[in-house]
């Protein structure tokens, strides 16, 4: 949830700034491996608890094109060992057409895989 520190260690999502509150709108700059000047969605929190659950969702363009729901979860698992997990789900008329498009999806998954990795070094610092 600490926005203002993502561009020190997040390779992918490099910015976030806006409310932390269910209903916020924020502004999210995500900068994908295929995409050389970055994106910047604008998604609104769906669900929010705190050391929790944070949910945005977001349309490129208009609603019911391509709308993409993104969740990070926290669980513990025991002690001082955290669980992070990420889902992402997609709806809209274009969905036909981006799934045909497997290099996106795989350089999507390598990129939220950077941002992972690159939590888990932060993590374990503490």
């Amino acid at each position: 949830m600490d926005f203002a520190a993502y561009p020190k260690w997040n390779p992918y999502i490099q910015e976030i700034s806006g409310e932390a509150k269910v209903g916020s709108k924020l502004k999210v700059y995500m900068k994908p491996e295929w995409e050389k000047k970055g994106v910047t969605l604008n998604p609104r929190i769906t669900r929010l608890e705190p050391r929790k659950e944070l949910t945005w969702k977001g349309s490129f363009f208009f609603p019911g094109l391509l709308d993409g729901e993104h969740s990070f979860l926290l669980e513990e698992i025991s002690g001082r060992r955290i669980r992070f997990i990420q889902k992402e789900s997609f709806s809209g008329i274009s969905i036909p057409f981006i799934t045909a498009s497997w290099s996106i999806e795989k350089g999507t998954m390598r990129s939220f895989g950077d941002m992972n990795s690159a939590l888990k070094k932060k993590a374990e610092k503490f």
